[in-house]
């Protein structure tokens, strides 16, 4: 029974505290003059020079005014002025002050400030009740060094934060960010957007669909749709997701990834479970399932690393190079670049090269490392050191028949290439050399033991798949 008579205490006693604020008159402090025409209006009084009135603990300033009193209401006219505290002011030219529900609709040059934020636009509703303000015409809004821009929107003084709905912009002196709906704290300057999503500043042009940037920590993820272009180098990277850090200089991206490096007029396309960009060690690193091409080149490995100061590629655990008709693996192979074209490929324990003639027969040599070497982006020689073992076709000048087969063994060898073909290939020591007739070659003697066959098309389709996924960003 107690509790029952507690809980009817409680909600009595709230309804009461309700009904007595919904029924608070608005207190007329001051009016130079003050006149009532029955005619025109029973409840209307007419209040004129230096107005002032007061409710709840708020004051309103303006030149003239209607006051309802029946309404509890004040249509207020010219140089408006309400403010509650020092934290709270709105200004305008046009008002609808509605006492019963806290409710003040102004218009016409509106500038509401709250603490250290201003918002200024053509019209706003703002409910002291809720302590929220709604707008629906273009508005700006200043913040410390944070300037705003949006269509429609609502603020909630309580919690600092907007939410602001079509063509919204956000300036600071670092970055800008525009998306169709933003949510904004000012306080924390955590800002979260949908649909068409742009962050740019001087580093970086951006692209989501959705996402968050943490302004005071420079960090942030974005999703859906991810294009971000480094506009020094106008790299560009595409993927479903990223994770941002450090003032965007640091990525982490993941879904669908694709990034695209011009070579002077080439470019590289690269892709791979995941990619890190990071502008501080000037370091692109690409892991797991990494597949790449240009005009002259295309590769798989399982991990990447590229050094954009030194111009190294690194290609680490089981790393495949396609040069042309020439197949290339190592434990790992280095790509040098100069002037952003390949100069060399440095290839690292267990080297070995292969050139397809046909289904069986396969042209092979090994080492312990190889350089391949580029003219114009044109591969023209490679050199081969130490344990040099190679498997090389014969093959009739006119007929292209093969004949036989050369099996030769020398530590290091030279092989000079012509227009993307094999030209020759030079021992560099005396070579321990057996010619086999075709005819007499087994299925094991047509083969090195190191050799291995990869698939360059699937490599080039996984590309070619992931540039479609992003062909209509």
């Amino acid at each position: 029974m107690t509790k029952h008579f507690t809980y009817f205490l409680l909600l009595s006693v709230t309804m009461l505290n309700c009904v007595a604020n919904a029924q608070t008159q608005i207190e007329i402090i001051n009016a130079d003059e003050i006149s009532f025409n029955k005619k025109i209006s029973e409840d209307r009084q007419l209040l004129l020079g230096n107005v002032r009135t007061k409710h709840q603990g708020r004051y309103l300033n303006c030149d003239s005014a209607y006051y309802y009193a029946k309404e509890n209401k004040i249509e207020a006219f010219n140089n408006i002025h309400i403010w509650q505290g020092d934290t709270l002011n709105l200004k305008g030219e046009y008002l609808l002050y509605h006492g019963d529900n806290q409710l003040a609709e102004i218009h016409e040059n509106v500038v509401f400030t709250h603490k250290e934020m201003t918002l200024i636009t053509k019209q706003l509703n703002y409910n002291f009740i809720t302590e929220q303000g709604h707008f629906n015409t273009r508005a700006t809004i200043k913040n410390k060094s944070k300037s705003l821009e949006s269509t429609k929107g609502v603020y909630y003084s309580k919690s600092e934060k907007f939410d602001f709905y079509g063509d919204v912009l956000l300036l600071d002196n670092k970055q800008s960010l525009k998306a169709d709906t933003l949510y904004y704290a000012m306080n924390t300057e955590y800002a979260s957007f949908k649909s068409n999503g742009v962050i740019e500043n001087e580093a970086y042009y951006i692209t989501a669909e959705e996402g968050w940037i943490d302004q005071l920590n420079g960090t942030g993820f974005l999703s859906n749709k991810v294009e971000i272009t480094q506009l020094q180098d106008n790299y560009k990277l595409f993927a479903d997701s990223c994770i941002i850090s450090h003032q965007l200089k640091r990525s982490k991206s993941y879904g669908n990834t694709l990034l695209q490096l011009p070579f002077n007029d080439d470019t590289l396309y690269l892709t791979s479970d995941t990619l890190f960009t990071d502008e501080l060690t000037h370091l692109i690193n690409a892991y797991y399932q990494v597949s790449f091409k240009t005009k002259v080149i295309a590769g798989y490995c399982d991990s990447l690393s590229f050094d954009t100061d030194s111009n190294f590629i690194y290609l680490n655990t089981e790393p495949v190079l396609w040069l042309d008709e020439f197949q290339l693996t190592a434990d790992n192979i280095v790509l040098v670049l100069k002037d952003q074209l390949i100069d060399k490929a440095v290839l690292n324990n267990n080297s070995f090269i292969s050139s397809e003639l046909d289904s069986t027969s396969i042209n092979q040599i090994s080492g312990i490392n190889m350089q391949a070497n580029f003219s114009n982006n044109e591969l023209n020689t490679i050199n081969v050191s130490g344990n040099g073992e190679s498997i090389y076709y014969i093959q009739d000048d006119e007929t292209k028949e093969t004949m036989g087969l050369n099996k030769i063994i020398c530590s290091n060898m030279e092989i000079s290439v012509e227009n993307r073909d094999l030209k020759s290939i030079k021992f560099l020591e005396k070579p321990d050399a057996t010619l086999y007739p075709i005819e007499n070659i087994s299925a094991e003697q047509r083969r090195l033991k190191q050799y291995k066959y990869y698939n360059k098309e699937l490599i080039l389709n996984v590309i070619e798949t992931k540039s479609q996924v992003h062909k209509d960003f």
